[in-house]
């Protein structure tokens, strides 16, 4: 029975100032924690497991190192912005400026919207503006 037996040996004792000692044992936590640890220790790895830890390093170093310089690659030779940018903004500027004669043209003060897309403006306040205001208008039949 003794050769079965296994003294626990304490991981540390701790003295305090009035005399008293403590004694800490290791927990399964740490004997599981010092077990990964020693798999990440390449030095205590065989031969076998110390290579391919190095070839794991090299392959995620390298991929790191291509996806930084094709990222930096691809600003510097403008791969980044879209292929016909240039003619949405031709287009954006020939509406604008369509836009423009037509305000120059009709004497409305009505504001241009910042949407691009947006092809008339109506102004607020006119006749014609909204469904009750038409139907209420000085050509509205009464039924009452």
């Amino acid at each position: 029975m003794s050769g079965s037996y296994r003294r626990a040996v304490p991981k540390r004792v701790i003295h305090f100032a009035d005399g008293d000692t403590m004694e800490e044992y290791s927990t399964e936590e740490d004997e599981e924690r010092e077990e990964q640890n020693l798999a990440h220790d390449p030095s205590k790895l065989s031969w076998g497991s110390y290579f391919w830890f190095w070839a794991g390093q090299v392959a995620s170093n390298s991929i790191s190192t291509c996806e930084f310089l094709g990222e930096r690659f691809a600003i510097f030779f403008g791969l980044t912005e879209p292929k016909y940018q240039y003619v949405l903004d031709e287009y954006h500027r020939t509406q604008n400026k369509e836009g423009d004669k037509e305000f120059e043209g009709n004497g409305s003060k009505t504001q241009d919207a910042e949407v691009p897309n947006e092809k008339c403006h109506l102004g607020a306040g006119g006749q014609e503006y909204g469904a009750i205001s038409s139907r209420e208008g000085p050509g509205a039949v009464s039924s009452s």
